[in-house]
């Protein structure tokens, strides 16, 4: 049976007035929207991309799919915590076939110098090729890479540095492409023809693109925060290939949007905080507002912050609680999933901390928090995305969408639709949609356009269905 509904600004005023900080106005949106664009210019162009703080890094990827391509390619995804090789097969009718193998990677050969990692890696690629019975067949090969990469070509980035998980440092400053060549090159009884290493946020907008042709962003709603978009080749200064293609896909990296003052006016005194007590202060400001691990942070500070007032769970303990980075993405979305006047799943979510018997008006109290500091995330991103249509002057675009935050909280998909809606120019529509492939699938496709674009009129091994 449902208790009582509460009304933030009456039942609990010391809780709702805090988290005005957290609230936005449309004004503060529209200037976080309009200095990314400034930031945007700034990446792309060669005097202001080394200063700017959304470099705008160019992906070299050139084309799109149409979904008529047909072929058969090898991927290898790189995550901070696993490794999945793929063999993904494109079929009539958007029918997209897919075997995998996942590669959990030993502490060890993590810590190891980084030859030590790419041999491991291609021993698994030898053995996996060798099941599918692949292994003659030279199939075209992406790497989706989720790790800082400085991209020289299509086929060559530079590794700028791992997460925490890694030690691989022998790798940093070297070429991720070239040094798994190198690798495969000690098994001579396979044969594989690696074309090309992506993002995960690419990898995203490939695998959407097939099965929705006008896909034109890739985002990232996670623990990381990014994105990537279709730019107009024009644009992008830093480019300096003769093809004459008319589009490149740009990695914005807007993690670090904000890391030269840019949004100083509107970050609180809990974002300074939290910044300050984060591993990599002054860096990926942005992302400060949006990633998961930082959501969460955000509302434990404000829930211990109103405890110690008393204003909240009054004689309650703060052991728990109190403890930096304790409080987890799933407990945010668990504490703002109740109905209204239930408060069954936000009891369960104190219990962890040994917060108990709880008064309803103090559970209603943290899921407040959870819902503005949620919605305070989604709106500070839909200023980036509609930066992003209004640049692209596309009718109608697809926005190809990956992570939890989205996928799995009500309040963030309507409130990032609401604001999106709300800034960008009425004359471009747009869907966010949740990319159910890999960015494996992405970056297998990625390798077949890099081939038919090799190898046009040579080969049979990916082929255009008109």
């Amino acid at each position: 049976m449902a208790g009582p509904i509460f009304k933030p600004e009456v039942d609990f005023p010391e809780v709702y007035k805090l988290c005005q900080m957290f609230v936005p106005s449309e004004n503060d949106l529209v200037k976080v929207r309009d200095t990314m664009n400034r930031e945007m210019t700034a990446g792309l162009s060669k005097e202001g991309h080394d200063r700017s703080s959304v470099p705008c890094y160019l992906s070299y990827v050139q084309d799109l799919p149409s979904g008529r391509e047909r072929g058969r390619f090898l991927a290898l995804e790189m995550m901070p915590t696993n490794c999945r090789i793929m063999l993904v097969r494109f079929s009539s009718e958007k029918d997209v076939y897919m075997s995998s193998k996942c590669v959990i990677i030993p502490h060890s050969i993590a810590a190891a110098k980084g030859t030590e990692l790419f041999n491991f890696l291609a021993s698994n690629i030898a053995t996996f090729v060798k099941d599918k019975k692949v292994e003659k067949e030279n199939l075209p090969m992406g790497i989706a890479f989720a790790f800082s990469l400085n991209k020289l070509a299509l086929d060559v980035g530079i590794l700028i540095a791992w997460t925490k998980e890694f030690g691989a440092t022998g790798a940093i400053g070297k070429d991720v492409v070239q040094l798994l060549r190198d690798a495969l090159a000690k098994f001579p009884e396979i044969m594989v023809n690696i074309l090309g290493i992506i993002n995960v946020a690419i990898g995203s907008l490939l695998a959407l693109c097939w099965t929705q042709p006008d896909t034109r962003i890739g985002l990232n709603m996670g623990n990381i925060t990014n994105s990537c978009y279709v730019e107009e080749v024009d644009n992008c200064h830093m480019y300096t290939g003769t093809n004459n293609k008319s589009i490149m896909i740009v990695n914005t990296d807007w993690a670090h949007f904000g890391d030269g003052g840019q949004l100083d006016f509107i970050r609180n005194e809990f974002d300074k905080t939290l910044d300050e007590s984060s591993t990599n202060p002054g860096h990926r400001i942005y992302e400060k507002f949006s990633g998961a691990l930082f959501i969460s942070e955000l509302v434990r500070m404000v829930i211990v912050r109103l405890m110690r007032n008393g204003t909240i769970f009054e004689g309650q303990t703060l052991d728990l609680i109190s403890n930096q980075w304790r409080m987890d993405m799933s407990s945010v979305f668990d504490l703002d999933s109740d109905p209204p006047g239930v408060y069954t799943k936000a009891q369960e979510v104190m219990e962890k901390y040994r917060i108990r018997h709880c008064k309803e008006r103090d559970l209603a109290a943290v899921r407040y928090i959870s819902n503005i500091i949620l919605s305070r995330a989604a709106m500070m991103l839909s200023s980036g995305v509609a930066c992003l249509i209004n640049r692209m002057k596309i009718a109608q675009i697809s926005i190809s969408v990956d992570g939890g935050i989205y996928r799995l909280n009500q309040t963030f998909q309507t409130v990032i639709n609401k604001y999106t809606l709300q800034l960008t120019d009425p004359r471009y529509k747009f869907e966010y949609v949740v990319n159910q492939d890999s960015c494996g699938v992405g970056a297998a496709i990625m390798a077949g356009l890099a081939h038919a674009d090799k190898y046009r009129g040579e080969s049979k091994i990916f082929e255009l269905d008109f």
